[in-house]
């Protein structure tokens, strides 16, 4: 049996004596590894764009790609996988329970607009221009006219909110 995975997924080979079809079979394997990590690691690390979401994403990604090629032994990097995705579930425990911790990790969100008056330094300081907040506007609340908006805010994951104005 050992002998059977060894030849399937090359676990002795290196970048230079894997087969195409041992790559193949990595690639399987570390497909559904992805999967149950992922599923492991929690929605908000698959759909969340904050900081600690994308930097869980970009290593993940990075240490898997290893193993498809032989780059790395498959346990140690599957193992290195699952202490990352252990380490972002903990990480993501203490932030729920700790503003502070929060803030720090999170970020927080910057009010753009207040009762249709655009917030210059709030722009400056998130870096960004007028334009691309007004096209914020129009992506997320249909709205070509500031004096339509109650607040418009820069979420801590990127994401431009828009609350409009009560009808009257």
């Amino acid at each position: 049996m050992n002998s059977f995975f060894n030849d399937l997924l090359g676990l002795d080979a290196t970048t230079q004596t894997l087969t195409i079809g041992q790559g193949c079979a990595r690639a399987v394997l570390v497909f559904f590894v992805a999967i149950l990590l992922l599923r492991l690691a929690g929605r908000r690390t698959v759909a969340g764009n904050s900081a600690m979401e994308l930097v869980v994403k970009f290593m993940f990604g990075a240490l898997l790609s290893r193993v498809i090629l032989a780059d790395a032994p498959m346990g140690l990097t599957f193992a290195a996988a699952a202490a990352l995705v252990l380490v972002q579930r903990v990480v993501a425990y203490a932030v729920y329970f700790s503003p502070s911790l929060r803030k720090l990790i999170k970020g927080t969100d910057s009010l753009l607009v207040q009762n249709g008056v655009v917030n210059k330094r709030e722009l400056t300081r998130a870096s960004i221009s007028e334009e691309d907040m007004q096209a914020g506007v129009r992506a997320a609340a249909n709205l070509d006219d500031l004096q339509q908006v109650q607040a418009v805010r820069l979420e801590h994951d990127g994401n431009i909110t828009v609350v409009k104005k009560e009808e009257e």
